[in-house]
This record gives structure tokens, sequence and C-alpha cells, in this order.
């Protein structure tokens, strides 16, 4: 499985963005290969930045994507919420923020180590504990 971050969906959404051509380029190369898994602090947070730069229409489109099967959509429960509460707190003077300790938790709870994101900042200076690094997909 490949956890998707926000910019990674922004830029699959937005043909305008800088990482568009990159990002779609890596999604059809995943299709049928790998699961595209998100949380829904990711999809909540691309639908406002989409909904809000680009519209309604493109942030119904993604809601449908997600609905329709092109993301797997991986629960976020009280446990999961408390491992990323300790990883926040662990990085404190980094300052990941809510939505990626979510999923820096989510990579530690399903193992997951690649990780399609254009955030290289906070995602290449999580440590997990099962990997020594996260595989940010480039290519």
């Amino acid at each position: 499985m490949i956890l998707i971050d926000t910019g990674a969906l922004y830029a699959l959404t937005d043909r305008h963005d800088k990482n568009h051509q990159h990002a779609t380029t890596l999604y059809r190369k995943f299709l049928g290969r790998e699961t595209l898994g998100l949380s829904l602090p990711v999809l909540t947070e691309s639908w406002l930045l989409i909904e809000a730069r680009l519209g309604r229409a493109p942030a119904h489109r993604l809601w449908q994507a997600v609905l329709g099967g092109a993301f797997d959509l991986l629960e976020v429960g009280s446990a999961e919420l408390q491992l990323a509460l300790e990883i926040e707190t662990k990085y404190a003077d980094v300052g990941f923020g809510l939505v990626d300790a979510i999923c820096f938790a989510l990579c530690e709870r399903h193992k997951i180590e690649k990780v399609f994101t254009y955030d290289q900042k906070h995602f290449s200076i999580y440590r997990p504990t099962f990997v020594s690094t996260l595989n940010l997909l480039r290519e």
C-alpha cells in the first residue's frame, strides 16, 4: 500500500499545479499495481483546499473518486489518534501537526513505507519504527 498525502491529491486535481504532470504520471503507474490509501483528515484537508482554490465541482470529483474506489480510506480511531499525539509530541520542535501526525500513525499501524507526497520536509524527517525512513515516491 502507498499512503497519499494532501499535496499529491491536490497536484492530481489542479492542472496548473507545478507537480500535476509528475503526480499524474505516478498515479497512472500505480493504477492496478498498488493500493493508494488515505485518511479522512487528508481527504478533508484536500477537499477544503481544492474547493477554495478550484471550486466545488473538482472537490466533489475527488469525493466521488474516493467513493468509487480510487483510494482506500484508512480508518482513524482512538488508537491512531493516541499514536499521532505521541508522534506529534516527540517531534514537537518540527511541528508536524494533526494531519501529518495521523499519516505517520497510519504508516506505523499498517507498516506503510511508501508515501506519495510533496511534503519532503516533514515526511523526510519522520523516522518510523519498522524501517529506517519512509520511501517518498518521486519516480
